[in-house]
Formats: structure tokens, sequence, C-alpha cells
């Protein structure tokens, strides 16, 4: 299937000056999403295992293969349901090129439509048709964009989704389980863990205003305290789960 590049972003970078101000922006979503799950899922763990496993090394080598575990179904999650995506995508873009080519007059009918409803007068619709259609690759990006709502800038590559997602995992859960790499008790290390978990939040708040241009202070509290919430209920779970288990 052939990629078609949007001007949208380019035009974005050029008019804006910033290499985030585009519709690429939206893989903060991605980014915070297995960030935030890394963190939970791992304080959770590490909070019941933290129960049974009274050794700090045997807490560590069981939240090592939690992490291990959790990185690969999240890439392979978000590879899967991006190439499902995207399949739709291309699957929408092929059936646009095939009305082009096998109904044209249809298709041509379509665009005085959308340019009505825009405002145009008749001779401007017909000049826009005119131009529109001239060229087969900019009829197809039009009635991509404006009929079907599909903008060539989100169809995401899903080897590339699923390596940010995993990567974002990653980072989420190093805050959790870093203290048990140097601590020397099994609770000194978690009540770090917990401590780290906390700054981590408030720094992954700030960091996101560079893309959502929100104020710092408040994105930071605020994904501390949605994040707190998270990973203390994930916390008291875990904890819970292991004491019934004793």
């Amino acid at each position: 299937m052939k990629e078609y590049r949007s001007p949208l972003e380019t035009r974005l970078k050029e008019w804006h000056g910033e290499e985030w101000h585009t519709s690429r922006g939206r893989i903060i979503r991605d980014i915070v999403y297995a960030v935030d799950t890394g963190l939970i899922t791992t304080v959770a763990f590490l909070a019941g295992v933290s129960v049974s496993l009274p050794n700090r090394e045997l807490v560590l080598l069981a939240g090592f293969i939690e992490v291990v575990s959790g990185t690969m179904a999240i890439f392979f999650g978000a590879f899967i349901s991006t190439r499902a995506q995207r399949h739709f995508f291309e699957n929408q873009m092929e059936r646009e090129r095939l009305e082009i080519v096998e109904d044209p007059e249809k298709e041509k009918e379509e665009i005085r439509v959308i340019f009505r409803e825009m405002g145009f007068q008749e001779g401007e619709v017909e000049t826009a048709v005119e131009r529109i259609s001239a060229n087969p690759e900019r009829w197809l990006r039009f009635m991509v964009q404006e009929e079907i709502g599909i903008s060539p800038g989100v169809i995401d590559d899903p080897l590339q989704i699923g390596a940010i997602s995993a990567a974002s995992f990653v980072v989420g859960a190093a805050p959790a389980i870093a203290p048990f790499l140097f601590g020397d008790s099994v609770n000194g290390s978690l009540m770090v863990s917990a401590g780290f978990v906390l700054t981590f939040l408030f720094v992954l708040g700030v960091w996101k205003t560079r893309i959502t241009k929100a104020h710092w202070l408040a994105s930071g509290l605020e994904t501390l305290a949605i994040g707190a919430v998270s990973c203390g209920a994930g916390f008291l779970l875990g904890r819970y789960a292991a004491m019934l288990a004793h």
C-alpha cells in the first residue's frame, strides 16, 4: 500500500516552528499510558511479593520477571492494535481509490457537496472540482481526508508504536524497582520506591507540558494526584492479596 503524506505536519512545523507541533503530538497518549501502566503494575506486584518474599534479592528477581513480561505484553498489544487500525485505514483509502476510478462523476459531486457546505459559490465550486480532480493523487488525498476523515498523518507505524510503548513501560517501572537494587531491606526499599514513584509522577506531568502547553505546576500536580491514587490502589491491593494468601 502506497504511503500518502499529508502536508499538514509540514505546515504546522513551518508556521509554528516547533518539532512537536504536529499531528504526531498525539503520541503523548501512548507514552503516558504505558508509563502509568508500568508504574501501577510494578508497584502492585512488588507490594504483593514483598510480603511473601522477605529476601530483597528474590523480590528483585521477581520484579525483573514482571517487568520483562509486562514489556512484552504491552509491546505486542500496541503492535497488534496499531496494525489493525492501519489495515482499516489502508482499506478505506484503497476503496476510495477504486471509487474514483469506477465512478468519477459521483466523486466529483461529493467534492461539490463539501465545498458548498463550506460556503463557496457555484463558480468557485466548479473551479475547485476541476483543480482537485486534475491530479489523481491530489484527488485521492482530498477525498480521504475530507470525505472519510482520515489524515495520512494519523496512520502510525505498528513497530514504532510498539517500541515506544514498550520503552515507556520500562521507564515507568524503573522508579518502582530501582530501590531494590541498592536497598538493604525489603520494607526500606519499598518505602524508597514509593518516594521515587511520586517524584517521577510529578516530573512526568511537568514533561507533558512540552507538548500539551499546559501550566507546568498544574500539570505536574494533576499527574501526581491521579497517579498517586492509581499506584496507591495497586499497592494496597497487592498487599491485601498477599496477606490473603498467607
